[in-house]
């Protein structure tokens, strides 16, 4: 199920976030100091502009939304634009995004280099930092990597805090998964995790939602998550 997040009347569709997508279910290990800077941003306190960047997988987007959530609980509104989704549309989407105490851009690779959004960008940080808001963007590069061709723009998402995320390994795969299993109630051991985590490629999303059906699984059937269990449930 997924929680709906609060946007503005422009926005063509309505984002969602995913219901997961939360601080408690994000496993940091050595981005300690980058949830600490995004849990401030979401309580409308800390630096106003934060860049994260890394490869799919490695958590920008689920503290990107980690954040929403947050800001929701504290009674703020927020808004959550994957923008590889929504770049099709007019620029125009970002007008009066302002007034929100804090937003959340998402694969900000997607419109380096179009030149109206750009432009539109540029002119929603300088009202952003005007008003006081927060700004947070996650992409696949860091800034200075983007190929975002307004000198304006580049410079100003180089003014904040900037946090790499680098690419994560399979040991790595396997603890965040049993820290999601732990956080549902799960006991699941690292064998099995590990078993897991080599039958499914792609990110950390796929591999959670793996997760969510063999939960649903085990409970349905009073089971817990063995190998052979988890080799009938999902046809491995």
């Amino acid at each position: 199920m997924m929680a709906s997040v609060q946007v503005v009347e422009q926005l063509p569709l309505s984002v969602q976030l995913r219901d997961d997508a939360t601080f408690d279910n994000f496993y940091a290990l050595q981005a300690t100091e980058v949830v600490a800077q995004v849990r401030l941003s979401a309580c409308a306190k800390g630096e106003q502009s934060i860049f994260i960047s890394g490869p799919e997988g490695v958590g920008c987007s689920h503290l990107l939304q980690a954040a929403c959530h947050e800001a929701q609980a504290q009674g703020a509104n927020s808004v959550y634009l994957p923008l590889d989704e929504l770049v099709l549309y007019s620029p125009a989407i970002f007008e009066s995004l302002e007034d929100l105490p804090l937003i959340a851009l998402d694969n900000l690779q997607a419109i380096a280099g179009k030149p109206k959004w750009e432009e539109a960008l540029f002119h929603l940080f300088n009202r952003v930092r005007d008003s006081g808001g927060h700004l947070i963007f996650a992409a696949d590069k860091g800034p200075e990597s983007l190929g975002i061709k307004l000198p304006d723009l580049l410079t100003r998402l180089q003014w904040g805090l900037i946090y790499p995320l680098n690419e994560v390994n399979e040991d790595f795969k396997v603890e965040a998964l049993q820290y999601r299993a732990h956080n549902r109630g799960l006991e699941l051991t690292a064998d099995v995790a590990r078993f897991i985590v080599k039958h499914v490629e792609g990110s950390m999303e796929l591999i959670f939602d793996v997760l969510q059906e063999l939960d649903n699984a085990s409970l349905s059937a009073q089971r817990k998550l063995t190998r052979p269990f988890v080799k009938t449930v999902m046809g491995w």
